[in-house]
């Protein structure tokens, strides 16, 4: 397979993404040479999302966009979390050259050169596979921001959620494996390392150790870096790890704790461990130890099966209290092997006009708390010139990567991108940032 070209792309979340990188870099290991033209490619992968039947239908359609975009000879591959959810997969979708699942991630090099002729399509199984800080990844991010993946799976059993059929039961990796990868990360030009998970709060519950330790060890770590933590469950940040976030140096003052509603009984009915009153301490607890200078994303569902008026109106009136930066609003999606499948849904008219009002309640709140931040000075991470804008962009520490938008650097020079910069944000365009060195 020397000299063949790969292309390679990964749809959904970050988890996925890391995913993704490791089995690039065991391709290019096997002299495959990366492509960002599908027609060129001698070998196209769809690393795919299956998380929502939105997602699902945008893998299928994505594949058949390459597919039919792949050169005469070319091979095409189709791995990840669709075929961990439909392990039929492999016997309807002809078209497909290899399948493969979350436990084939380290062997996809192998199995392409193996099977080449043929094809190969797996015996999809239980996903049990996480990498280590020995398998190498092809960071494709940036080269200054990668995700720390330090656990993966869910044994949460959210009633709408179909994560643990997808991803397995949650396992975790050992501190000292994480904290050599983020050393590698460093050595290699990383300035902000993003900590995920399914459910990162949750750290150390099989090794022993918390996720308070980890990142006390990921702060020693030597360099001119930043730590962000995403994924956090309500309940299980408390005031003893915020205290802890905000002693240490380099963890941002950032925190992704996805919400998704504020009414006891539809939480009760979600399966999600939290009532209101345990949100509203918690971002109480936020403000009382980081002041003014935190950030707070959050996700929000609308129209669960078991949503009466009033707890629909109690969200929307909580939404517009404006405790969060940071919020992205989905209408409920029936999935089929979720504990909440067999539920009778809401009317569908009903149930747009609801994600609308939640939508729009989402959006008014969001512009008016993301006015607090001009006016402020921090350090913008300048991560290179943005091939659509045109422009020198970079992050603050109130912008996680690809969801929380950029911010414009106005009077660059010759600064080098990979640094950071002492800012100062005068103003803004939507959830983008313009910010001028100081």
């Amino acid at each position: 397979m020397n000299g063949k070209f790969l292309f390679f792309e990964s749809l959904g979340c970050p988890k996925n993404r890391v995913d993704s990188e490791v089995m690039i870099s065991k391709l290019m290991d096997s002299g495959w040479i990366v492509t960002d033209s599908p027609e060129k490619a001698d070998l196209i992968v769809l690393n795919t999302c299956s998380f929502i039947n939105t997602a699902r239908e945008e893998s299928i359609a994505r594949f058949f966009e390459l597919n039919s975009a792949k050169k005469k000879e070319a091979r095409i591959a189709v791995t990840g979390c669709l075929p961990q959810l439909y392990p039929e997969l492999a016997r309807d979708l002809h078209e497909a050259d290899f399948i493969t699942g979350i436990n084939d991630i380290l062997e996809i090099s192998g199995i392409i050169e193996k099977y080449w002729e043929e094809g190969y399509k797996a015996k999809i199984g239980k996903a049990s596979f996480i990498y280590s800080s020995f398998d190498s990844r092809a960071l494709s991010l940036s080269p200054f921001t990668a995700y720390l993946k330090i656990a993966d799976g869910c044994n949460n059993c959210c009633s709408y959620c179909s994560i643990p059929v997808i991803r397995g039961e949650y396992r975790e990796r050992k501190p000292e494996d994480i904290i050599s990868e983020a050393q590698d990360l460093v050595f290699s030009g990383v300035k902000e390392m993003v900590i995920i998970s399914q459910d990162t709060s949750k750290y150390g519950i099989n090794s022993g150790s918390s996720l308070k330790d980890l990142l006390s060890g990921l702060n020693s770590i030597p360099g001119d870096f930043r730590i962000r933590v995403m994924y956090l469950y309500p309940s299980g940040v408390d005031g003893d790890l915020l205290k802890k976030i905000h002693s240490l140096k380099k963890v941002l003052p950032y925190f992704e704790i996805p919400v998704q509603h504020v009414s006891s009984k539809v939480l009760k009915d979600m399966n999600r461990h939290y009532t209101k009153e345990t949100v509203i301490e918690l971002i109480s607890n936020i403000r009382n130890i980081f002041g003014n200078r935190y950030a707070l994303r959050t996700t929000f569902i609308s129209s669960y099966p078991t949503e009466k008026k009033e707890d629909h109106e109690e969200l929307r009136k909580f939404i517009e209290a404006g405790h969060f930066d940071y919020s992205g609003v989905f209408r409920y999606s029936k999935e089929e092997f979720s504990n909440s499948a067999k539920l009778r849904v809401i009317n569908d008219k009903t149930a747009q006009s609801r994600f609308e009002e939640i939508e729009k309640a989402s959006h008014i709140s969001m512009e008016k708390r993301l006015d607090r931040f001009i006016g402020m000075e921090m350090d913008i991470l300048y991560e290179g010139i943005d091939p659509e804008l045109k422009v020198p962009t970079g992050r603050g520490w109130h912008q996680a990567p690809e969801i929380d938008g950029i911010t414009i650097i106005t009077n660059l020079e010759n600064q080098k991108p990979g640094n950071y910069y002492k800012c100062r944000l005068v103003s803004r365009e939507g959830i983008d940032f313009i910010g001028e060195i100081i």
